[in-house]
């Protein structure tokens, strides 16, 4: 059972993040990828990675560094 403290830390952390779907050029041709950009509008690696390929690849990346943070904020 979450706790309600636990609750708001969390959903503050995820706030400060946003997926943005991202279309592609290159000399194969147009495709789509997904990434995360945090309030400064900075683009956020995660495990080496700017663009993800599917929507799935990008929560769980963002759900890990939401999880890290919260980590660190607790200690």
């Amino acid at each position: 059972m979450s706790h309600p403290i636990n609750d708001q830390i969390f959903e503050r952390i995820s706030e400060e993040y946003q997926i943005y779907k991202v279309t592609l050029e290159d000399n194969v041709g147009i495709y789509t990828k997904f990434a995360i950009r945090d309030e400064q509008q900075n683009l956020v690696r995660h495990n080496n990675m700017s663009f993800f390929p599917t929507k799935e690849d990008v929560d769980k990346a963002l759900e890990e560094i939401v999880y890290k943070r919260f980590e660190e904020e607790c200690r």
